[in-house]
């Protein structure tokens, strides 16, 4: 009998933390979406130029025209509340069209895409390659552009960034003007290009970058902390009750052993 109430006990702590588990990522956890308010790019063939509104956002590299093209893109992330500690979030481009093997250009597939934090204000009308906003090199992000060709019309490709730092620089005060995209190796003897689809003259928002992020309540985890604690503790209370000797060993890992008394 008391092996099953051991037994019994352990199958207690087992639901209490699976149950506040559930609770806390369906409370605690959250996800939003966000899209652009701006997005642009620019070539270095023609520095004076804009390109804000357009359907497209083109990142090349070579070393002749129309050399090399950056892209611009901001979300208006103020809804994140400043308290939470961010999980993770993605910066997403859906892929029109990338270069393939037909000289002068090469498959794009492979090429190395960064994201960066601007540091500079900028808009999506006015920004040229002569005028482009600063940028920092920390914590950047880096994908690789997929295998899939994309199209108007499909299949859908993403492109994705884990921009997790980045999207910490701003809740820890930094200010938020967007990324910059690039090609990390640009000035190739080879032309590569990869278009991605905007916010501006396309279809649907289905075709529209986004930025995704989700984001936890830390008042929330330490609820979670004091519930599972509480529940511990009763249960640990519910075997000595049933006259067990409990001991609870704290190491990288915690144990709990349940042994018969050894009187009768």
């Amino acid at each position: 009998m008391k092996k099953k109430d051991a037994v019994v006990g352990l199958l207690l702590l087992l639901a209490i933390y699976g149950l506040t588990l559930g609770v806390f990522y369906s409370a605690a956890v959250t996800t939003m979406i966000f899209t652009p308010t701006k997005d642009s790019y620019a070539w270095e063939s023609v520095p004076n130029a804009n390109n804000g509104r357009s359907d497209n956002f083109e990142i090349t590299s070579y070393d002749k025209p129309p050399y090399n093209m950056r892209g611009w893109i901001e979300f208006n992330t103020s809804q994140i509340p400043s308290d939470v500690w961010v999980l993770s979030a993605k910066l997403r481009l859906r892929l029109w069209h990338k270069t393939t093997n037909t000289p002068p250009q090469g498959d794009a597939t492979g090429r190395i895409y960064g994201v960066y934090r601007v540091t500079q204000r900028w808009g999506e009308n006015t920004v040229t390659w002569a005028n482009q906003p600063n940028y920092t090199e920390s914590h950047y992000a880096s994908a690789s552009v997929p295998t899939e060709q994309g199209g108007w019309y499909g299949p859908i490709v993403w492109m994705e960034w884990d921009v997790t730092d980045i999207v910490g620089d701003w809740q820890h005060g930094m200010p938020n003007y967007g990324f910059v995209v690039r090609d990390t190796q640009e000035n190739e003897s080879t032309f590569y290009s990869t278009q991605f689809f905007t916010h501006d003259q396309v279809p649907n928002s289905g075709y529209f970058p986004r930025l995704v992020v989700t984001y936890v309540h830390p008042t929330v985890i330490y609820a979670l902390l004091a519930w599972t604690g509480v529940g511990t503790t009763l249960v640990l209370l519910w075997l000595r009750f049933r006259k067990y000797n409990v001991h609870l060993r704290t190491t990288s890992t915690k144990a709990i052993t349940c042994t018969r008394p050894s009187g009768p």
